[in-house]
Parts: structure tokens; sequence; C-alpha cells
């Protein structure tokens, strides 16, 4: 990721990995990752999960497979 990124979970569970460090967050609960951390999202539940990020503009973040994205949100 070029930019920081926050993230605020709002239902369900989802355990979130920033830098090699996992956490199982619940509704409520927030985290940052910095710019140019790793990051992987999962829902380890059988229900829904709905989250808050938030970044600053241009950010793009490159993907596990070396491809890069720009969210259109982002410009």
């Amino acid at each position: 990721m070029s930019h920081e990124e926050t993230f605020y979970v709002l239902s369900g569970r989802l355990q979130l990995t920033i830098g090699g460090e996992s956490a199982e967050l619940g509704a409520g609960d927030a985290a940052v990752a910095p710019a140019a951390s790793e990051l992987a999202v999962a829902n380890t539940t059988d229900q829904p999960a709905h989250m808050w990020v938030t970044t600053r503009a241009e950010l793009s973040a490159t993907m596990a497979d070396g491809s890069t994205i720009t969210p259109p949100w982002a410009h």
C-alpha cells in the first residue's frame, strides 16, 4: 500500500494481518496499517462482516500476484 489505511469493523468478525501480525477484530475494533505494510483480511466465520476503510487519495497497492491496483475512489 502506498499510504496508511485505517480499518473499523462495523459488524461481524474479521482476521486482519498487518506486516505478519494477526488479530481477530470484532464490531467496534479498529486497526491501522502503515504505508508499505503487507495486509490480508479474512472472514474466518460463516457470518457476514462489514468494515469501514479510510485512506488518503492516490492510494495504490501491489497484489500478491505482482499486479498494482488503484481503486477508482482513490483519485
